[in-house]
């Protein structure tokens, strides 16, 4: 046997070793892994509307930023116009004589409705889409969105409102209707048309109602003139009585401060001289003034100039005592013939409450040694009474001694007198025709509004509804305005409309 021989016949042994190993292996089944269970999660479908409600929202946001200035913008995912055209739409706006800024966006990017509904569900409806628009732009004006879709269920449309304060109110609605049914699907053409009407002033109903309104106008001008006639008799009735308690009480202080004035020693003083003459010239302008009065005007004014005369007199005392000329001051309160006052006092009237008031030094010590001021009283019907306990018929009194001259007035510490004057001249003001017809036109606008807010209430929902939108959305009850960022208040709406096609 050679030598290759004995090498083959050593390999045949080792291989018939080693097959019963193999065998056992390959006998072996090799264990396969289990699956692991089935599991579902639903799809969270509020989650997913609300993630596409805050993209709306951000959506609108970008819209607003390239709206600043009036004019067109389209998104450049709505293919329907060419640049020529967005070009020509944007200039036409840009020059019409109403503020108009218009939109053209896909209806996509407004869309909360989930993947698979047969229809869109935009965040918002008809006109609030324009609103959407402006409450973020902030700026009064002609807002208008053209929606880009397939169809109306897809929430192809056109929807446009003028929010303003004041100014002239366009045609805002009848554009849209007129772009709608002329021109639909035809973008360019729906625009160019929205454009050229939402630009005409609505024409006032006064100049179709022109012919008729001369006989009206003279129905209320007549009642006009009575109604004023009336106001100014029953106010100069009410001044007649004030008069008569008011003049004696002024003529009597003019009598004694003419004679406080005529008891000033003369002097060489240039100063003091000029101030005399000026204290005794207001006393006499004072004396005129009561002589020709005929209501409450006359007696504020008399009251103002003796309060001057007796600011001019400590003025006076000061200059001839070398001291420096005081502040004006309101009169004391327990008596305004005591002059300007000069200092606090706590006071507690006879079953009244603590207030501060302003007081002359002898009635502040009185006081501080709880003692009773020396009160002005004046005597009705019999009956001496303070005189700020008369609110109304000596209103004008007050008035004048709280007046500082020039249109501005002291604080009356007296809360019930403060509020008879004020009632008294606010029963004089709602006797006058501007109050009554002022008065008429809130209750008719209340009245309306309130037959308006029963009428809704009432419908059904196949009853007429404010608007001209003619697409309505099974989730509309979820419509809710974003804050946006603009304008923290809606401006009046003066025209819109809207319209699926």
């Amino acid at each position: 046997m050679n030598r290759w021989t004995r090498v083959a016949a050593a390999l045949g042994v080792i291989g018939a070793a080693a097959l019963p190993a193999v065998a056992a292996q390959a006998a072996t089944p090799t264990p396969t892994p289990s699956k692991p269970p089935f599991s579902w999660s639903p799809p969270d479908i509020e989650g997913d509307r609300q993630d596409r409600q805050d993209a709306a929202e951000r959506y609108m946001d970008d819209v607003a930023a390239q709206l600043g200035e009036p004019g067109v913008w389209v998104d450049p995912k709505v293919t329907e116009l060419s640049a020529s055209e967005v070009a020509e739409l944007n200039q036409a706006a840009k020059g019409a004589v109403a503020t108009l800024r218009i939109a053209v966006i896909p209806a996509a990017a407004i869309d909360t409705a989930p993947q698979g509904y047969y229809s869109a569900d935009l965040a918002w409806e008809g006109e609030e889409i324009a609103d959407q628009l402006y409450d973020r732009v902030g700026v009064e004006g002609v807002y208008a969105v053209l929606v880009d879709a397939s169809s109306e269920s897809d929430g192809r449309g056109f929807h446009a409102v003028q929010r303003a304060d004041k100014g002239p109110t366009y045609h805002v609605g009848d554009a849209v209707d007129q772009a709608v049914d002329c021109c639909a699907p035809d973008y360019e053409d729906m625009l160019t048309r929205f454009i050229e009407r939402a630009q005409d002033v609505n024409k006032p109903f006064y100049i179709d109602a022109a012919p008729y309104a001369g006989g009206a106008a003279g129905l209320i001008g007549l009642w006009w003139g009575v109604t004023a006639l009336g106001a100014r008799r029953t106010r100069r009735a009410d001044e007649k009585k004030h008069l008569e308690i008011s003049r004696p009480l002024l003529n009597e202080e003019i009598i004694a401060l003419s004679q406080q004035v005529s008891a000033i020693p003369t002097t060489s003083d240039p100063q003091q001289s000029k101030l005399s003459k000026d204290v005794l010239d207001t006393v006499e302008k004072a004396r005129h003034r009561l002589d020709e009065a005929k209501g409450d005007d006359d007696t504020e004014a008399v009251a103002t100039l003796l309060g001057s005369a007796r600011y001019g007199m400590l003025c006076l005392d000061a200059l001839r005592a070398g001291k420096p000329i005081p502040e004006p001051t309101p009169p004391c309160f327990f008596d305004p013939r005591h002059g300007p006052s000069t200092t606090q006092a706590n006071w507690t009237p006879e079953g009244g409450a603590e207030r501060s008031v302003q007081a002359c030094a002898a009635c502040a010590a009185r006081v501080a040694a709880n003692e009773e001021p020396d009160i002005r009283m004046v005597t009705v019907r019999d009956r001496p009474r303070p005189y700020w306990t008369l609110g109304e018929e000596l209103a004008s009194y007050i008035d004048g001694y709280w007046s500082q001259g020039d249109g501005r007035r002291w604080w009356f510490p007296d809360d019930d007198a403060r509020r008879a004057g004020e009632r008294m001249r606010a029963r004089w003001r709602s006797g006058r025709p501007g109050a009554r017809f002022s008065r008429f036109g809130s209750d008719l606008g209340t009245s309306v509004g309130s037959w308006s807010a029963s009428s809704s209430g009432d419908s059904d929902g196949s009853g007429w509804s404010t608007g001209s939108s003619r697409r309505r959305s099974s989730f509309s009850s979820r419509r809710t305005r974003s804050s946006g960022g603009g304008s923290s208040r809606r401006s009046s709406r003066r025209s819109g409309g809207s319209r699926g096609f």
